[in-house]
């Protein structure tokens, strides 16, 4: 959804079969990538209703339902399902570390400049 230039994204239950851009079974919520910080809204209930009946989220709507802690109550209820999640772990560690380009250069001492040797003047004899 969205303009050009100006995404904006559904989170919806879909068959696994069913084309892309095809026929959905329930719209439960709402992402928005443009604002700051990213904005969305989410019916957790009905999200967790669908990961206990076994739906498999992308990895983007994974990240996005840890966020909202919606992935936490479905790990209190099946443990053995985190296993399904690692890669998770990967992608929010990797999202927490600054870039180098945010971090500020320690200041380091230089060492003096030496001024360069003095050069004789090469056929100038008195």
């Amino acid at each position: 959804m969205g303009n050009k230039h100006r995404p904006f994204y559904r989170i919806i239950v879909t068959k696994s079969a069913s084309p892309r851009s095809g026929a959905h079974i329930e719209i439960l919520g709402t992402y928005n990538s443009l604002t700051r910080p990213s904005t969305v809204t989410l019916n957790g209930e009905r999200a967790l209703h669908w990961l206990m009946e076994g739906a498999q989220p992308t990895e983007t709507v994974a990240y996005l339902l840890k966020r909202e802690g919606v992935l936490e109550q479905f790990f209190a209820k099946r443990p053995k399902a985190k296993a399904n999640y690692k890669f998770l772990d990967k992608r929010t560690a990797a999202m927490s570390q600054g870039s180098a380009m945010d971090e500020k250069p320690a200041k380091t001492e230089e060492a003096p400049v030496e001024a360069p040797a003095e050069v004789a003047a090469e056929g100038s004899e008195a």
